[in-house]
């Protein structure tokens, strides 16, 4: 039988007086984040991300004549912490007559004509999915609303250029970016 390694929480001062003042919590030590082999992105590839969202946004809601009601505009951290997605996520509620099923048939045609390769879901249910360049958009439709949720392809963010870019950014609506 394989014998355990040692116990790092015994070799470090404040570890081993946390074990000794708390017998009955498991300490887990976390091995360190390896640095990542991409590419750091520059603030302008991040600042393009967010203006290009919004342009998809501007221009879906131009052609469906009709504002989001909500809308939210954030990094969207990932497994590595300095790896992140720009989502600008947003609703167009209040569909009246028209329904949020027809307004998501309108929505698709309108990514065609943008386009975007949208497909329907899989499984039925009023969801399409579309794809162009480094984004990717999920609309669904609910009883009374169609969510739209706009996603970039991950960039190589460290914690520093991450500031400078939320700095930079202003929130939508009022939404923490």
């Amino acid at each position: 039988m394989a014998s355990l390694p040692p116990d790092p929480a015994l070799t470090d001062p404040m570890m081993r007086e946390l074990r000794e003042r708390h017998p009955d919590v498991d300490i887990v030590l976390l091995p360190p984040v390896p640095p990542l082999d991409e590419p750091v992105a520059t603030a302008a590839q991040c600042h393009a991300r967010t203006r290009h969202a919004d342009r998809v946004l501007a221009a879906l809601s131009e052609r469906l004549d009709r504002e989001p009601t909500t809308r939210a505009d954030y990094w969207w951290g990932q497994a590595h912490p300095e790896v992140r997605r720009w989502v600008t996520a947003a609703s167009y509620g209040d569909v009246g007559d028209e329904g949020a099923v027809p307004l998501l048939r309108r929505l698709a045609n309108t990514l065609v004509h943008l386009g975007w390769e949208p497909r329907p879901a899989a499984d039925g249910s009023p969801r399409v999915r579309g794809v162009a360049g480094p984004f990717e958009l999920i609309a669904e439709a609910t009883t009374d609303a169609v969510s739209v949720r706009i996603t970039s392809e991950p960039l190589h963010i460290p914690a520093d250029l991450h500031a400078e870019v939320q700095a930079g950014t202003r929130p939508a609506s009022g939404a923490d970016a």
